[in-house]
């Protein structure tokens, strides 16, 4: 979406290592090193303090944004309704399968630093994005290995719809692998675009249009109508032959969107 169609969100302030910051239940959490950051956050690895099983350096991800900012309040309500780590072992158990690639839900909170009000989300780290991986690899995967990962998305999104939620804007760089080269452990993270749909009208709104990642976005995006499951899948399939192919036919025309919309 064109950026004069929407208030700018803003970029947090750096904050140092070590900083030490506590969630609404008094847990404890260490920020480390920050290993990303976009145009509305950073991320930041990190740790919580006298905790087994988060207890070792770097093994959380902890976002943070500025409190006013609205795509880190709608990914923590995703992660809160939908991503518990009770509500994945219970979809799991009820299909049978031993992984499901979202990311569980740690923790979330406010706080203050140098009079900047900030919001966190805290969820595990994971390694580099698949993009990263297809880019060292000429761009392409092999069959076999965009099936491996084309049939976890599946499991992610036919999970989202059964807590009626689309993602909205799936893609290689929203895909981490649990470890290096792990493509059969895959996690789609990244729910700022995240909707609930039970209910959705197939309703266009010109001031919503293009909205997602223009390459892969799905044709109801394109038209401003509401994320959709069968959205979802459609944005799939884009990227499924972007993993064959390394190109799309529109990808020509990326830096005008009308242009993409008549060329899907």
């Amino acid at each position: 979406m064109p950026a004069s169609r929407k208030k700018a969100h803003q970029l947090a302030c750096v904050i140092v290592e070590k900083t030490i910051i506590t969630d609404t239940l008094k847990q404890r959490f260490i920020i480390e090193k920050e290993f990303a950051h976009g145009g509305f956050g950073r991320i930041y690895s990190g740790r919580q303090e006298n905790s087994k099983e988060y207890g070792k350096t770097g093994s959380l991800a902890i976002k943070i944004e500025p409190h006013a900012n609205g795509p880190l309040f709608t990914e923590i309500t995703v992660f809160q309704r939908i991503l518990t780590l009770q509500k994945l072992k219970d979809w799991m158990d009820k299909k049978k399968i031993s992984h499901i690639g979202l990311p569980p839900y740690v923790s979330s909170g406010l706080f203050t630093y140098n009079g900047e009000k900030l919001r966190f989300l805290i969820m595990p780290r994971y390694e580099k994005s698949l993009e990263m991986y297809r880019a060292a690899n000429n761009g392409v995967f092999d069959m076999h290995l965009t099936l491996t990962i084309a049939k976890q998305c599946v499991d992610c999104l036919s999970y989202m719809q059964d807590h009626d939620y689309v993602h909205g804007d799936l893609k290689a760089d929203n895909i981490l692998l649990a470890s290096k080269n792990e493509y059969s452990r895959c996690f789609l993270v990244d729910f700022g675009l995240a909707r609930l749909a039970k209910g959705n009208v197939d309703k266009p709104d010109k001031k919503r249009a293009h909205n997602g990642t223009l390459l892969f976005t799905s044709l109801d995006a394109h038209r401003g109508c509401a994320p959709s499951y069968r959205g979802d899948l459609e944005i799939l399939g884009y990227n499924i032959l972007y993993w064959l192919c390394g190109t799309l036919p529109w990808q020509k025309c990326i830096q005008k969107p009308e242009a993409v919309t008549f060329s899907v």
